[in-house]
């Protein structure tokens, strides 16, 4: 029962930190130009916050937490000032909310297929 929430636990960290990763570096991407692949790996802070702040009952926190760790983190990994790693987070945020909306849907949409 245990193994079974932690084996839950690291693959729900898994799929949002990639998830992350890769809207990360389209960001980077948009805002900077050519990046290297490596440093979207900076994704996994934002969704370590957002994970364990949202499975502790604070999603409002987890959010404004997660905005705050993506900056830090940008602005760290990227080597840009403040307002650029604004820029870049406020784009990797937008990506990232409607790639998930878009996702959600498409498998709302699948729910209701015919078997």
């Amino acid at each position: 029962m245990v193994l079974d929430a932690l084996l839950t636990l690291a693959a729900s960290f898994l799929v949002v930190g990639l998830g992350f990763c890769l809207t990360l570096h389209i960001a980077a991407r948009y805002v900077l130009g050519d990046v290297p692949m490596g440093n979207a790996l900076a994704g996994f802070a934002p969704a370590a916050v957002v994970l364990s702040l949202t499975l502790a009952g604070q999603p409002i926190t987890a959010a404004v937490l997660a905005i705050v760790a993506d900056v830090l983190v940008v602005q760290s990994v990227y080597e840009v000032s403040y307002r650029r790693a604004g820029l870049i987070t406020l784009v990797h945020f937008t990506v990232s909310f409607l790639l998930g909306f878009a996702l959600q849907n498409l498998l709302a949409l699948l729910g209701t297929a015919p078997t």
